[in-house]
């Protein structure tokens, strides 16, 4: 069952603050995936018109119309900051911390990572880079790609995904009548699509990849994502995100200040996001420096 956003199930473990980068297996690719994933109403909205059964009278709407509302209503900017407070789920590990988030559109995405008030990971995210550093318990950095974190989760992971995600955007999809299907439910439009980009899994000799899909879930009066559902045409791999508390942070767009995070796979990951600040368009640095004592992850 979906959790509801702005509820509360998960109960903090008080453990040492080592424990919190190193306390599985793969602590680090934990970690990557935590950050990496770092979710419905829409303030300032008008109510719906309802019929006299309770249902919502939503006019029709073909797919190439909700496509083009889609895209016309992305939430668009060059250079992002923000702070998250976030709590975590994975299996039976609960964490909350914070994470100091600077966004260059398309190029940089930049992380640090904070419990306590006390910095303990720094993650560095380019269109073909994914870089980090522990700097509790063991110091150790991992340098690499995004090719062996997606082999690990059994599933397809990349810059694109990682940004659309934490903006409330929709990773890109063929627009093509064929590959779109309209409809609403629950007083939402919805638009199935197939992904652009194919399916990276690992599988098993003479099986053929499928293309992804998304089913997206929009608001009525603004089109903005309220959900959004990933499937790899496996019952047991599966993204769902769900957007909350919309409010326009530059007083022209909508930006989703909560997030609820879903994910089925190897793991099991499920994360709560808050946004407590964001803002637009000012000057940015990108600290990041591996120290020479560090140990490096070979994978």
């Amino acid at each position: 069952m979906t959790k509801k956003l702005g509820t509360k199930r998960y109960i903090k473990n008080r453990f040492p603050i080592s424990r919190f980068f190193l306390f599985q297996k793969e602590p680090w690719l934990l970690l990557i995936c935590v950050s990496l994933f770092t979710f419905s109403s829409c303030k300032n909205q008008q109510k719906l018109i309802t019929l006299n059964n309770g249902k919502c009278l939503l006019d029709y709407k073909n797919a190439k119309t909700l496509s083009a509302k889609l895209k016309a209503n992305e939430f668009r900017f060059n250079k992002l900051n923000a702070k998250l407070s976030v709590e975590s789920l994975i299996d039976s590990s609960s964490n909350s911390f914070t994470i100091n988030l600077k966004m260059k559109k398309d190029s940089i995405i930049w992380m640090s990572i904070s419990k306590f008030g006390i910095e303990g990971a720094r993650v560095m995210i380019t269109r073909d880079s994914v870089q980090l550093t522990i700097s509790f318990g063991e110091k150790k950095y991992f340098k690499g790609d995004f090719s062996y974190i997606s082999k690990l989760l059994n599933t397809d992971l990349d810059f694109e995904i990682v940004q659309s995600l934490l903006i409330g955007n929709s990773v890109e999809f063929y627009d093509e009548d064929s590959k779109l299907k309209p409809g609403t439910t629950n007083c939402q439009y919805t638009l199935g699509t197939i992904r652009k980009r194919k399916l990276r899994r690992v599988m098993e000799k003479g099986k053929d990849l499928k293309e992804s899909a998304q089913s997206i879930y929009m608001i009525p009066e603004t089109f903005k994502i309220s959900r959004i559902l990933f499937y790899e045409f496996n019952p047991d791999r599966n993204l769902d995100v769900q957007y909350g508390d919309y409010t326009k942070i530059d007083s022209l767009q909508f930006f989703p200040l909560k997030m609820n995070l879903n994910f089925r796979g190897t793991k099991n990951i499920s994360i709560d996001i808050s946004y407590t600040k964001t803002s637009l368009e000012q000057d940015q640095s990108f600290p990041f420096k591996i120290p020479s004592d560090y140990e490096q992850i070979v994978y």
